[in-house]
């Protein structure tokens, strides 16, 4: 049942009342017993419920925070510019680098993953005001999913900071750095599906020693609250 929801939410989507999740027309199209199916999922809210875990537990951007190839950038950085950089102007430099181009890359890959469409889809519908199917238990289970993802971003944000001599700045955390970015990107992702200019158009600008940079509008933002948010560890 979960193999072929999966596949239709992939090549459909997941509409707002789920109308295209009915169990009945999957149990004909998974050729399972209709008591076992019933038995394991007494409604759709509930089977929905499954289906939108499953969906995020299968993403692999889901453990790491990051698409892989986003990934496997910040770690490539990571082993190389912390170290070059000497003076703490050379290392901000460095980790403003890889912040403008894995959020660049990040912005336009996380829109193509069925995980993030979904929790659009179903973060949209709860906060709508609508009776949505299982409105309670989908809202407990977003929570329970957007709480997993920060905490892996912020365990992210403790090796960056580390890597580049940086610590958070007193009254706010890691976890709370990784709230304000998803927010962030949450909102720019909305308002680029509505208008993707107005969000992808580059900018050139110089954020310091490294001088001028062509940067996507959710990294220079991305870059302003990390530093907000961090202060320089003294030598």
């Amino acid at each position: 049942m979960l193999e072929v929801a999966v596949e239709r939410v992939k090549a459909e989507g997941l509409q707002l009342d789920y109308a295209n999740i009915e169990l009945e027309d999957l149990i004909r199209a998974a050729g399972v017993p209709r008591s076992t199916v019933f038995r394991i999922w007494p409604d759709r809210a509930a089977f929905v419920a499954d289906l939108v875990r499953a969906l995020f537990e299968a993403d692999p951007g889901f453990e790491t925070g990051f698409d892989d190839e986003t990934l496997g950038f910040v770690e490539q950085a990571l082993a190389g510019s912390a170290d070059v950089a000497s003076s703490p102007e050379e290392k901000e430099a460095a980790l403003r680098e890889v912040l403008r181009a894995a959020v660049a890359h990040n912005m336009a890959a996380v829109e193509d993953t069925v995980a993030w469409r979904v929790y659009r889809t179903m973060s949209a519908a709860v906060s709508s005001g609508d009776a949505v199917p299982g409105g309670e238990e989908i809202r407990a289970l977003l929570s329970e999913i957007v709480g997993r993802y920060l905490d892996r971003m912020a365990e992210l944000y403790r090796v960056l900071n580390a890597a580049f001599g940086l610590r958070m700045r007193p009254g706010v955390s890691e976890r709370d750095l990784a709230v304000a970015v998803m927010a962030t990107i949450d909102g720019m992702g909305d308002h680029r599906r509505i208008n993707p200019e107005l969000i992808d158009g580059p900018r050139t600008v110089a954020l310091g020693v490294e001088g001028e940079r062509e940067w996507h509008l959710a990294g220079i933002a991305i870059s302003g609250i990390h530093t907000a948010f961090t202060e320089r560890i003294a030598a």
